[in-house]
């Protein structure tokens, strides 16, 4: 007995603030859009980062793809159907779909594309997520199987929409070129199928990507060209949206939501549930060897103890407040591990309630006093103004406990390649990857994973995530995901501070896009009516 999944929903229901489709849309120009931070390079399978992803799922296509109404719709497999024992995903893909290179879009190449993804010489922050399938199966030129060890309750999310989806990519180009020249974005070796086609990137400047002629959805994309262009600074942004330079902002920062209103009075302004969590991430461990991501853990200097993870992370942070100033209250204050807008998320704030003087009577049990002071570096980025607040408002508050944090402020590929690559550092603000599940979350918080936040190394936080992802029941799956929030909170292993909203500002002659949160940006639909 076999079941189809195509057209099927999920529970998760985000958001929509979409931008209706007009009767005719009109077709030709270049879409402008501004990013806050620079890609960090172009191996989609590989790149950390927002913005990164953003051009990916443009230039690739995959199997499937999800609405904001949370249906999984097809991409390059027209109908696929999962086995009654969840052990086989089959695809059937539609015909006549190609690569830019002209290959064509075939059963090995995705197999090609999935077995790049799980080959740990790849080294891909995705890697985790395929841990279930055993192998993929070529059954004719159009159809391709995925056979699973295990059933996997969130495959299709994860095909659809952890960070990039499942991007394919031309085996024939991949052959062909180096890694290093799809990290420098040589247009020849970026390759995918999707509506847009790679032209030119200038690393920290502008990446330029105009339409396929041959893209497989008939009459799609509108425009002739999407130009993306790097500005750092907010209110550079607002000028050079005010002057009609940029036609959309992404991710634009929340705190400046409405001095743009107040100057752009008829601008478009996009958002939707808190999907993003917004973390002051405490490192738990450090390489004992004194070498970045080294099996052999010690525990971190300061964090390593639980009741100064406690003191800072927990007690001695006024959450209301963070939000207040840095959010002028466009968020809400959270302590759990997925932020509220996410599929079995669960509230544990109470867990966590401010409490200064449990604070100063825990730090001074672990030594740390007037005559001990602690004193801790807090690592935050450019990307958006508002993380420098929140540090600033975190410094202040730490100060009332007679804890001195210094702020060090970097470019948001320092970041990446300090955080995510276990160097030095003891406290991170950032908002991370959107998330569709609890599942998705995964990648940032198991002990195997390369871009595990903290450095935790608790196989606990492991059990509790295969335990979730294998149980197909989902009222027993809630059950699960609540221990797991509970136990990370009580843990201290990740550490938010509240949801992050998202928010794309848009020009009002830009028409047709459809507001996803951060986990889907798509511009084939977008056309400009001016």
């Amino acid at each position: 007995m076999r079941r189809t999944l195509f057209g099927m929903g999920i529970v998760l229901v985000v958001c929509l603030v979409g931008l209706a489709l007009a009767a005719e849309p009109k077709r030709g120009g270049t879409l402008r859009v501004a990013y806050g931070n620079k890609i960090s390079h172009l191996d989609f399978h590989t790149a950390p980062g927002y913005e990164m992803m953003w051009v990916a799922m443009n230039i690739g296509c995959g199997l499937v793809n999800i609405t904001p109404d949370g249906q999984f719709v097809g991409d390059a497999a027209e109908s696929w159907e999962v086995s009654a024992d969840g052990l086989t995903y089959t695809f059937r893909l539609r015909d006549g779909v190609l690569f830019h290179d002209g290959s064509k879009v075939d059963a090995a190449a995705v197999k090609f594309s999935i077995d790049r993804l799980m080959d740990p010489a790849t080294k891909s922050g995705m890697r985790r997520f395929y841990a279930s399938v055993d192998h993929v199966e070529v059954a004719d030129p159009l159809t391709v199987k995925v056979h699973m060890k295990e059933p996997y309750a969130f495959f299709l999310h994860m095909l659809a929409g952890y960070r990039t989806g499942l991007v394919l990519y031309s085996p024939e180009a991949t052959r062909k070129y180096s890694l290093d020249d799809r990290k420098r974005g040589r247009p020849e070796a970026v390759v995918g199928c999707g509506p847009f086609k790679l032209v030119e990137w200038v690393p920290g400047d502008h990446l330029l990507m105009e339409r396929w002629e041959k893209y497989f959805r008939p009459g799609l994309p509108y425009v002739d060209r999407v130009l993306i262009r790097v500005i750092k600074d907010p209110i550079a942004q607002i000028a050079a949206f005010k002057a009609g330079e940029i036609d959309m902002i992404l991710s634009f920062s929340p705190e400046h939501v409405e001095t743009l209103q107040a100057q752009v009075p008829d601008a478009q302004i996009m958002t939707g549930k808190e999907t993003t969590p917004m973390i002051a991430m405490m490192k738990v461990t450090v390489p004992c060897d004194g070498k970045p991501m080294s099996k052999d853990r010690c525990p971190h200097p300061i964090f390593g103890d639980i009741r100064v993870r406690k003191a800072v992370g927990c007690y001695g942070l006024d959450r209301e407040e963070i939000v207040k100033i840095a959010f002028k209250g466009k968020a809400t204050p959270w302590v759990g591990m997925n932020p509220p807008g996410t599929l079995d998320t669960v509230n544990v704030n109470h867990m966590c309630p401010y409490d200064p003087e449990k604070a100063k009577a825990l730090l001074a049990e672990a030594g740390y006093g007037p005559s001990n002071p602690l004193t801790f570096e807090l690592i935050t980025d450019t990307e958006k103004a508002v993380f420098n607040v929140i540090a600033t408002v975190i410094k202040e508050q730490m100060a009332r406990l007679g804890v001195t944090v210094n702020i060090k402020l970097v470019d948001k590929v320092t970041w990446m390649n300090t955080v995510l690559r276990d160097g030095p550092w003891d406290m991170e603000v950032e908002d991370l990857l959107s998330l569709l599940t609890l599942d998705s979350n995964a990648y940032l918080s198991v002990t195997t994973s390369a871009w595990n936040q903290s450095r935790h190394t608790d196989t606990k936080i492991d059990e509790y995530y295969a335990r979730y992802a294998r149980e197909m029941d989902p009222v027993r799956r809630r059950a699960i995901a609540k221990e797991l929030q509970e136990y990370m909170a009580d843990k201290l292993y990740w550490n938010a501070v509240s949801g992050s909203p998202f928010y794309i500002v848009a020009q009002p002659w830009v028409k047709g896009y459809v507001f996803n949160a951060e986990f889907e940006v798509h511009y084939e639909t977008v056309w400009l009516d001016k």
